[in-house]
């Protein structure tokens, strides 16, 4: 493991960022539970409350509550300074995001307006309170880190996804205000799933995958280009979308524009994974692959289904709709947050119980080793499973979208997923609990200053 640049001493209290990474799971077998009860039906159209619940149950309930929880890891560990009032405010912005995402899904389950008043404000005041947690960090003149200027770039495009996601809620919340809100749909899951989570996995890939994999450095020149060309990209779109100003080539340019920048950020990456110099096989790496291939794929589908030259496509347009939908959330997203929780999690877990023996010496001696290495928190057995679970669960889901009969088989694979992440986390808990209750029967390590 490559840790050099890292600041290994500026680790946040494990609650923090575990609480997150431990509740997430249960969104994904909330999820997996609502195929099996919908079954084919599921994939009728996106508009149902199902579709809607399932959406919302991933993308809030899974990955916003996994990556809050790993950029209050990560940050501290890459620049050196904790994200302000994270101990006094977690337990606030923590409880709020799942109180938020429940009402959320029950209020488009159960058609009940107090839900959707719930979610909006439960969700505005914890994406609010994050968002102004790390503002004093991010305005701060922090040494030219790639991971801070993209996270500046990053609380842009997650105040104009939850605006958006906002807007949208105000309108079920308030029926009667004739809030016109469907025609922007595409553009919140857009500013969402391009601008918010392609930008999200650079930044943390650009730290996570030469560290863990021991790849060559990130070039931080190509990735901060590539995440303003992003952006400036889906301005430009959400410009042409509203009729700002009409012209077809240049919407065309732009639509040219956004998957050229995509793919160049999914082949560069992968690029980078293929010149690893730990050649150790690696499971978890195999969750980045699919990662970004599921990218390129999307890329790929969306040219062949919005272009007059795959005209006998139009039919399949529902279909397309939701395996767009799976491409970027479950390949896409899912795919790479999974591979991530299989190594910062263990991390976590070692490097807090490595410092904590560092002031109780006398447990480094213990017989058998109390923190010994990370295999010991999730092993490679463990992942594999993982993977192959995710895998098949994937490609069933997609599958299903076309034979409506597997949908009940992809929903069983998909919950046997999440059962087991949430198993292998809490194991991991476990093990962290029961060592440091271990460590701590060691007498502790006093300094005397006295001359």
């Amino acid at each position: 493991m490559n840790t050099k640049g890292l600041s290994l001493n500026t680790i946040p209290p494990i609650l923090i960022p575990l609480r997150f990474f431990l509740t997430a799971p249960f969104f994904g077998i909330f999820a997996a539970l609502l195929i099996l009860f919908y079954g084919p039906e599921i994939w009728t159209s996106r508009w149902l409350p199902g579709p809607l619940a399932l959406t919302h149950l991933l993308t809030i309930g899974f990955m916003l509550m996994v990556m809050i929880g790993a950029l209050y890891q990560f940050i501290p560990v890459m620049v050196g300074q904790l994200i302000p009032g994270g101990d006094k405010l977690v337990p606030i912005i923590h409880p709020l995001l799942i109180v938020g995402t429940l009402s959320l899904v029950s209020g488009f389950l159960l058609a009940i307006n107090a839900f959707y008043w719930v979610a909006l404000i439960a969700l505005g005041m914890s994406t609010a309170v994050f968002g102004m947690s790390l503002l004093p960090l991010l305005i701060a003149k922090i040494k030219d880190h790639l991971i801070v200027f993209i996270l500046r770039i990053l609380l842009v495009v997650l105040i104009i996804t939850i605006g958006f996601g906002l807007y949208m809620l105000l309108a079920y919340a308030y029926p009667n205000a004739d809030i016109v809100f469907r025609e922007y749909t595409d553009i919140h899951a857009s500013w969402g799933l391009i601008g918010w989570v392609v930008l999200l996995i650079m930044a943390v890939s650009s730290q996570v995958i030469p560290m863990f994999f021991v790849t060559p450095e990130f070039s931080v020149r190509y990735l901060k280009i590539a995440s303003l060309l992003i952006v400036m990209t889906l301005v430009g779109l959400f410009i042409m979308d509203k009729n700002l100003l009409q012209s077809d080539l240049f919407t065309l340019l732009l639509q040219v524009s956004l998957s050229l920048e995509l793919g160049f950020v999914a082949f560069y990456i992968l690029l980078l994974i293929n010149q690893r110099r730990r050649k150790l096989p690696d499971v978890t790496i195999n969750f980045f692959r699919v990662s970004l291939t599921s990218l390129l794929i999307a890329v790929l589908c969306w040219w062949l289904f919005k272009n007059d030259f795959a005209v006998p496509l139009k039919a399949f347009q529902i279909q397309f709709e939701f395996t767009m939908g799976l491409l970027l959330i479950y390949g896409l997203a899912l795919s790479a947050i999974i591979g991530l929780l299989q190594k910062i999690v263990p991390f976590l877990i070692y490097l807090n119980l490595q410092n904590l023996s560092f002031k109780h010496p006398q447990s480094m001696m213990a017989e058998p080793k109390l923190v010994l290495n990370m295999k010991q928190i999730i092993s490679t057995k463990q992942s594999k499973i993982q993977f192959y679970l995710h895998l098949i669960s994937f490609i069933l889901l997609i599958v299903s979208v076309y034979l409506s009969q597997i949908v009940f088989l992809a929903g069983f694979f998909m919950l046997c997923n999440f059962i087991w992440l949430s198993y292998c986390l809490f194991r991991g808990f476990n093990f962290y609990k029961n060592n440091k209750k271990e460590i701590l029967t060691f007498p502790e390590m006093k300094m005397d200053f006295s001359i």
